[in-house]
């Protein structure tokens, strides 16, 4: 069964982006049909890895035009277009406007020009929002990542420069949260008069990045973030051939790992999750000499049959002979030029026939009001229900009391104060709902009634537990026939990984994230951010949102979600390399990023600047503001030589940026027209003057830990104030 939620719905792609393209894969992905105006001179175009047919274009964008109508439009083409009866028009305005709109560089000519001609549903990308004193800048990947927090997130282990995560995960994240954002702009323009939603990029990477570091800073924990703040072992190891990356958060994933190692004596002091915290150095020394003998898939399958989150790292290549993706059918092909095809991973769920069929078995309905069920644990799914909350639905949270959410139970604390409701982490992913708490195996009944008054099941227990309980995708459907259940999972439902455990610091690990992260020299960087499972909450969102506002109406499905498939998707253009070349290794490294040269960060005097140039005569602006006589040598003065030679670039721009502090240079180079930014952490986020100014960081009343600020939804009417959230619940506490 296809996943046609949005079948007839009529979108319009303007700017040819990465961001807007994504988002609107996205949506053609599930349905809609899609025309996007093409501009051939965009940056992703003309990146890597190629095309083979012509070794010039890019496979990325072969990978985001997939399902869509592609036209070439001029000014008067695009006006033709926009007076057709499109549902919703996505604008990408990130890297500036596009060029058949060329005359609306401005913002203040722009949203009128959107008031005049927007029917229906408009969202509109920018780097960072159509308001605030940095409405009219512009980004690339690289600044975005920078001014959002994911960089600061990412190091190279051996010279703390901060990396960027493979590929280009700040735009298609942005394109992510852009997809949701849309089937909104849906809801409101069909139950309102038409509306103008405006999304910012360094928002939504923020808002998929380093949020729970930001968190951390908001509810005052007093107390760092990260994986090892949870446990130990929480690593990348080393094996014969490669990595593996062991995430033990719980004592008995402990106990499984010491009985994989044949219970050694040295494990004995560290029975608690306590005494794993304080000595993870010395855990990780242990650990990397038992995995150092085996196979990394060797290592993987014992770990996990004794029921420990381990996960190899994987190549692209590797990845296409993944026995669990070609069990779920997940590949599929993206036809190329002269009859060839390459492979990538479709949409990350798989859906079954709820019961009901023909118009007859459908219903409109509506994200306000909409009534879901949320049986969570952890990041993912609590977060995706925090969106729709957010968005109007009616989100209760099933609190299994024996079998508490680790969020709830467990630090860090807001305020440095531990008790039931003072979990920073549980606040900042629970907001916008309430809460349903009892013994669920005591009180079948209760739970019998919760489903039956429900329009959506959101839920991530496990197969066997969901299956138990009558909440997942696979049978809820069956009994209740109007109803949508989405069960999420690290690998999904069924196959020869569904019952492996993973957190999202194995999903990326194996999903080629932690592959295609990497320095120079091609080694791995620790990635301290849960990326997989923040992606994952938009995405599920998204698949809610997309079911509900769909044109036809809805009847129930299940539908199961594997947060593997997903990751894989945002490597999709590496994955077609690969099927194309199986030998190639066809990715950039570290910072590089084709076409642009020099692409990079670089040292300042007080930290990291991040430098992104896509042209002569923007490079030839970059020379003569820094000044310096080696970088205005012709043998830069093309962008081809300059690639060839980025090592050499990269230090003679490090001489000049190491003399000056990273904001006043950056602010300068951004002047004359070239993508620059601070790398940003958290403490500067938290003080950023342009989140401040549109509001991004929500604040919430709460009966116990009194007004406090989370992080908020990265898009807002346009001219309005941000979404309100709502304050995360107490436990028991029905919703409002």
């Amino acid at each position: 069964m296809t996943a046609d939620f949005l079948a007839g719905l009529r979108v319009l792609e303007l700017g040819d982006n990465v961001a807007g393209a994504s988002a609107t894969s996205l949506l053609a992905a599930l349905g809609a049909d899609v025309c996007s105006v093409v501009d051939p001179d965009s940056a992703h175009r003309r990146g890597r890895p190629k095309k083979p047919e012509n070794g010039v274009t890019s496979l990325l964008g072969a990978c985001l035009d997939r399902g869509k109508q592609l036209v070439i439009g001029d000014h008067n083409g695009v006006l033709e277009l926009l007076s057709q009866p499109f549902d919703l028009v996505v604008v990408d305005r990130v890297g500036g406007t596009p060029a058949a709109l060329s005359s609306l560089r401005d913002v203040d000519d722009y949203i009128p020009f959107v008031e005049s001609y927007n029917r229906a549903a408009w969202v509109t990308i920018s780097a960072f929002g159509l308001s605030g004193p940095r409405r009219d800048d512009l980004a690339t990947e690289l600044t975005v990542a920078a001014a959002g927090g994911m960089l600061a997130s990412v190091h190279d282990e051996r010279s703390g420069q901060p990396l960027k995560l493979g590929g280009q995960q700040s735009l298609l994240n942005t394109g992510q949260a852009a997809a949701l954002a849309a089937c909104h702009a849906v809801d409101i323009g069909r139950r309102e008069a038409p509306v103008h939603l405006d999304l910012s990029a360094v928002e939504a990477t923020l808002a998929m990045g380093a949020v729970l570091q930001i968190g951390g800073l908001l509810l005052d924990t007093a107390t760092a973030g990260g994986a090892k703040r949870y446990g130990a072992p929480a690593s990348f190891y080393p094996c014969l051939d490669g990595l593996v990356r062991i995430s033990a958060m719980e004592d008995h994933q402990w106990q499984g790992l010491v009985t994989a190692m044949g219970s050694p004596a040295w494990a004995e002091r560290f029975a608690t999750v306590e005494t794993r915290i304080e000595t993870p150095d010395e855990i990780d020394d242990h650990v990397a000499a038992w995995t150092r003998s085996k196979t990394k898939r060797v290592t993987e399958t014992q770990l996990q049959s004794f029921g420990v989150p381990a996960t190899a790292v994987y190549s692209p290549t590797e990845i296409l002979g993944s026995p669990q993706l070609i069990h779920r059918g997940a590949f599929e092909a993206v036809p190329l030029a002269g009859g060839r095809s390459a492979t990538v991973v479709g949409l990350p769920f798989m859906v079954s026939d709820g019961g009901l069929d023909g118009a007859e078995g459908r219903r409109r309905r509506s994200l306000r009001g909409l009534r879901i069920l949320e049986a969570s644990r952890v990041l993912a799914v609590p977060l995706a229900g925090a969106l729709l909350g957010a968005l109007g639905a009616e989100v209760s949270k099933l609190e299994d009391l024996p079998r508490l959410d680790m969020y709830r139970r467990r630090g860090p604390y807001i305020g440095g104060e531990a008790g039931p409701e003072r979990s920073a982490y549980f606040a900042l992913v629970n907001h916008s709902k309430g809460s349903v708490a009892f013994d669920v195996d005591a009180d079948r009944p209760r739970l019998d009634d919760l489903i039956a008054s429900s329009d959506v099941i959101l839920e991530n227990l496990g197969p066997k537990r969901a299956t138990a309980l009558g909440l997942a995708a696979s049978v809820a459907p069956k009994s209740h026939p109007d109803l949508l259940a989405v069960s999420s999972s690290g690998f999904g439902q069924d196959g020869p990984h569904a019952d492996y455990r993973a957190y999202a610091y194995n999903l990326q690990a194996s999903g080629a994230l932690g592959y295609l992260t990497r320095n120079h020299a091609g080694e791995s960087a620790e990635i301290d951010v849960a990326w997989a499972d923040l992606i994952s909450a938009y995405a599920l969102a998204t698949v809610v949102a997309a079911w509900v506002i769909g044109p036809r109406g809805n009847a129930g499905v299940g539908a199961d979600f594997s947060m593997t498939d997903l990751v894989v998707a945002h490597f999709n253009e590496y994955l077609a390399a690969a099927s194309l070349d199986p030998d190639a290794d066809d990715a950039d490294r570290a910072n590089d990023l084709a076409p642009f040269a020099p692409h990079g960060v670089y040292r300042t005097a007080d930290g990291w600047m991040a430098l992104a140039v896509d042209g002569d005569k923007d490079y030839a602006r970059l020379a003569a503001l820094l000044a310096h006589d080696p970088l205005l040598d012709a043998t830069f003065a093309l962008g081809e030589d300059r690639r060839a030679k980025r090592d050499v670039l990269d230090e003679h721009i490090s001489d000049v940026t190491q003399q000056h502090r990273s904001e006043p240079l950056a602010s300068a180079l951004r002047s004359i027209g070239v993508a620059a930014e601070r790398v940003a952490g958290e403490v500067e986020l938290v003080a950023d003057p342009q989140l401040a100014e549109r509001g991004f960081f929500s604040p919430v009343v709460h009966p116990v830990w009194g007004r406090k600020q989370l992080v908020g939804i990265p898009w807002r009417p346009c001219g309005g104030p941000a979404l309100t959230l709502g304050t995360p619940p107490l436990l028991g506490e029905t919703p409002k």
